[in-house]
């Protein structure tokens, strides 16, 4: 991920003015002081890794990354990075944001609100030339963007206009992994998608600039090439607060508590565009997901009159889809107003025992529960009320929480970005053939600080939909474990569990991506066999000198493979793409996260290789596979005599991955 030339760790200022005003602020709306500490912890780490504004253009780019969870304060380090950038000399704060209105007035409020001693200017403004470059003319000031082709050009031309190059610009790219790319890169040639030829000029008009990206999903950052200039070279990890609710809560041992399991083809009743004579009934999963919403918001309600909760459903991108489960869940709500006010009737007595149902099922992990009747006659009272609001490109609706019941059906508007307040029961059933890892990451609005409601917080989805958010918490726990491990580290491994994919193959150069695969050997082309390599040879011998012969495979620990790789050097005059010493560490170092540290060691002397093999040709003799179990990672390490050429003996090895259904993806050099 990185170069051996970061800038250097500089002492900055962390109390100045508008960092103390704007953490001031932050204060009410984060609670913790110990949280708030860490924003700041974090902000000031991403500004010490900035440029330097007084010392002028850097010798080398300051690309960095700002690596949070979903919903977990990115924002709120983004605000205060904005604010200390101002307070170290920064002129221009340049802050590149979502295409979408909601999204874009979203962060601009947030910005506005908390950085109240900077103008922070919105992207209607510098339609006036005068009146922009007399902004710039009293630095610092704040400028906030849509990731749109046009918008960009033309906050750029008025830079331009202002001759404003040579002002110092702490860029900042919100969700930098989803438009910025080049989504051409996988055709090859010099073709550049708008959006990421915008951004490039940016970087290259301010000749002083730190370019930061932020997301919670950095996979197609990490498989661009070692020197992409979109490949981060530092990277920070924001880590979430006290009463931060994720993966781990939803898709870790203990998920029972908040997984309800719903049919895959229910899912596809809901989808309009499959049908030719759509459902005109609401499926029972959905229809239990929305009464345990109305439980949970009912006895939250009891407790803070003020407030107003949310339910999600997101199954389909597809806008058609959207109105028809717009029309079955209104068609829910008239039946459900008409069939609690007839208590006599059969169908009355039917839901109460649905609602008794949905509130035994909350009283499980939320035993303080309001009493049941307490809670079905303000379910009366308040289901009139409720509203059932369609979120997508062709709506006006927003996302607010301005009722009791607030029930929010949509696609990608509902996804990256957004934030849903009191959010407690989410219906989830995107299901592409091949997911990207990313993209459905980003979908888990039910992530965030909601510990406080846990207890009424429930996602209906289906079993398979489930295990892929498992596998993409797994991939990211390992992801962010090899990065404290390495913050400065040249390669990183993605792990990616089939039938995953770990981003949008648009953004990739194939050509440029290496895979080790599960259950997969990789060998060095050729050892290297120079006199020179004598001492190492000698090490490995005294570190392998209690394994026999004719001994199969023993259980060692990773950290004890890489030892032995480390006194394994490749022929440097050999091509090699996939047997780098670094990008095998990062690979075993991403499977010990995940799976603990066990390995094994198989070792044999007195073999006579003295030709080049493939990289995935292999070294060992058949059979000698099973020497070893494929449950961990095995290392046969083959010691070569001498030989007729003169080449000295040596230690060539061969790494086999374990058995599994996962690729470790990465970028190389040529």
């Amino acid at each position: 991920m990185s170069s051996p030339n970061l800038p250097p760790q500089k002492t900055i200022i962390t109390d100045g003015q508008h960092t103390a005003e704007v953490l001031r602020i932050l204060r009410n709306e984060i609670g913790s002081p110990e949280a708030l500490q860490s924003v700041a912890d974090k902000a000031a780490e991403i500004v010490r890794r900035s440029v330097d504004p007084a010392d002028g253009p850097p010798v080398v780019p300051s690309d960095g990354l700002l690596y949070g969870l979903i919903q977990s304060g990115k924002t709120s380090i983004m605000t205060v990075v904005a604010a200390m950038a101002a307070d170290n000399g920064f002129h221009c704060i340049v802050i590149l944001t979502s295409d979408i209105d909601l999204l874009y007035d979203q962060t601009l409020n947030r910005l506005r609100r908390a950085l109240r001693g900077l103008t922070v200017l919105g992207k209607n403004d510098w339609r006036d030339p005068a009146r922009f470059e007399r902004h710039l003319r009293t630095p610092p000031i704040v400028v906030v963007c849509s990731k749109n082709g046009s918008k960009l050009s033309s906050l750029l031309n008025a830079l331009r206009t202002a001759r404003a190059g040579s002002l110092s610009a702490m860029i900042m790219d919100d969700e930098a992994d989803q438009a910025s790319l080049n989504t051409y890169t996988s055709r090859g040639g010099a073709q550049i998608s708008r959006v990421n030829e915008a951004i490039t000029d940016f970087r290259n008009f301010f000749r002083t600039n730190t370019y930061l990206q932020v997301t919670a999903t950095p996979q197609a950052l990490f498989l661009q090439r070692p020197d992409h200039r979109y490949r981060p070279s530092f990277a920070v990890l924001s880590e979430p607060g006290l009463g931060y609710v994720g993966g781990e809560s939803f898709f870790g041992p203990d998920s029972a508590r908040f997984l309800r399991e719903v049919p895959l083809n229910e899912v596809n009743l809901l989808l309009a565009t499959n049908q030719p004579a759509p459902t005109a009934s609401l499926p029972a999963g959905l229809r239990s997901a929305l009464l345990t919403f109305l439980v949970g918001a009912t006895a939250r309600i009891l407790v803070n009159p003020t407030n107003g909760y949310s339910f999600l459903c997101h199954v389909s991108v597809n806008k058609r889809d959207h109105q028809h489960i717009v029309r079955l869940i209104d068609r829910f709500k008239e039946e459900l107003v008409n069939d609690l006010r007839a208590p006599k009737t059969k169908k009355y007595q039917t839901l109460v025992q649905e609602i008794r149902t949905a509130y035994n099922d909350l009283l499980q992990t939320e035993p303080g529960l309001p009493g049941f009747d307490q809670v079905l006659d303000k379910i009366k009272f308040y289901i009139h009320g409720a509203n059932v609001k369609l979120i997508n490109a062709t709506s006006n609706e927003e996302i607010t929480t301005d009722v009791v019941y607030n029930i929010f059906v949509g696609g990608n508007k509902l996804g990256r970005g957004v934030t849903i307040k009191n959010l407690l029961v989410s219906y989830y059933g995107r299901n592409p053939r091949q997911p990207n890892s990313d993209t459905v990451l980003q979908h888990a609005r039910m992530y965030g600080y909601r510990r406080a409601d846990a207890g009424i917080t429930r996602l209906f989805l289906p079993l398979r939909l489930a295990d892929h958010f498992r596998l993409i918490h797994q991939m990211e726990t390992g992801l962010r474990d090899l990065l404290r491990q390495s913050p400065d580290g040249r390669f990183e491994g993605i792990y990616v569990s089939a039938p995953l994919r770990a981003t949008r193959r648009n953004v990739l150069d194939p050509n440029s991506l290496g895979f080790y695969v599960a259950g997969a050997s990789y060998n060095p082309t050729y050892p290297k066999r120079s006199s020179d390599i004598l001492s190492k040879t000698r090490e490995l011998d005294s570190m392998l000198a209690s394994f026999g012969d004719k001994d199969p495979g023993r259980e060692v620990t990773i950290d004890f493979l890489l030892e032995l790789l480390d006194r394994c050097d490749g022929d440097p005059q050999q091509a090699a793409e996939l047997w780098n010493k670094s990008t095998l560490r990062a690979a075993l170092s991403t499977l010990q996260s995940l799976f603990g540290p066990k390995a094994y060691v198989v070792v044999r002397r007195g073999r006579s290789l003295n030709q080049p093999r493939r990289e995935t040709q292999g070294i060992i003799t058949g059979g000698e596979e099973v020497l070893a179990r494929t449950d961990a990672p095995t290392l046969f390490m083959y010691r070569q005599d001498r030989n007729a050429r003169g080449e000295v003996e040596v230690w060539w090895p061969q790494l086999r991955f374990p058995a599994g259904t996962f690729v470790l993806a990465f970028s190389f050099d040529w």
